[in-house]
């Protein structure tokens, strides 16, 4: 037998104690995961105090050991965690998780935020306006204050707080906010208000908007 298979074989669990395998591969810990996250899953479903109940059911149901191994098999851990910081759901200090009322809120955030419950309020909470002039009559440039390049008018936007950008970097701000999760409102890159109304002086634009917005 080879050396890295007898090391295998005597590996000890340290949530069973059972030898041949580590704590994140443990059988009895794939069987308690499954009944807690089959409880969130009800939580979340519920939608009623989610927070407060993901946080109780936590504290009740698992130990300091289970809580980390729970954290460690949620993949993209790290990034996460930072949008939780920046979103200010949780502290730098608590984001370090040292304590075990620590892990407990930030397992609830990562699964309340990861939740279709959330992810469906969330979308039915924007209500950007986008809409279009009756006529385009300015055949003007502009220059984008963000990538800073002179452009037909046709291809600005303006918010509702009267700021224009154009659509390629507005675009590129509504993508990136998808991809790092964030459900929040839109804001205007310029004096940071909530956006709620948008003006496209393309109608072509219009549909593309609509579907990231």
């Amino acid at each position: 037998m080879s050396i890295p298979f007898i090391r295998n074989a005597q590996r000890v669990c340290k949530y069973c104690k059972g030898i041949g395998h580590n704590d994140m591969n443990c059988p009895e810990f794939s069987f308690k995961k499954q009944i807690v996250l089959r409880r969130i899953d009800i939580i979340v479903a519920d939608g009623r105090d989610v927070e407060c109940m993901l946080t109780n059911y936590l504290e009740i149901m698992c130990s300091v050991q289970e809580l980390s191994l729970l954290i460690k098999s949620i993949r993209g851990l790290k990034e996460y965690i930072r949008l939780l910081v920046i979103n200010g759901s949780i502290t730098e200090a608590q984001s370090r998780m040292r304590l075990r009322k620590d892990r407990i809120l930030v397992l609830t955030w990562l699964y309340w935020y990861s939740s279709t419950m959330y992810k469906n309020q969330q979308e039915r909470n924007k209500k950007v306006i986008i809409k279009s002039p009756e006529t385009v009559t300015d055949l003007s440039e502009f220059e984008c204050p963000i990538c800073v390049c002179t452009l037909p008018a046709r291809e600005k936007v303006e918010t509702g707080c009267k700021h224009c950008v154009c659509k390629g970097c507005l675009i590129s701000y509504l993508e990136h906010r998808i991809h790092n999760m964030d459900f929040s409102k839109p804001r205007c890159s310029l004096c940071r208000t909530d956006i709620t109304e948008l003006t496209v002086f393309n109608i072509n634009y219009l549909t593309e908007l609509s579907e990231i917005v």
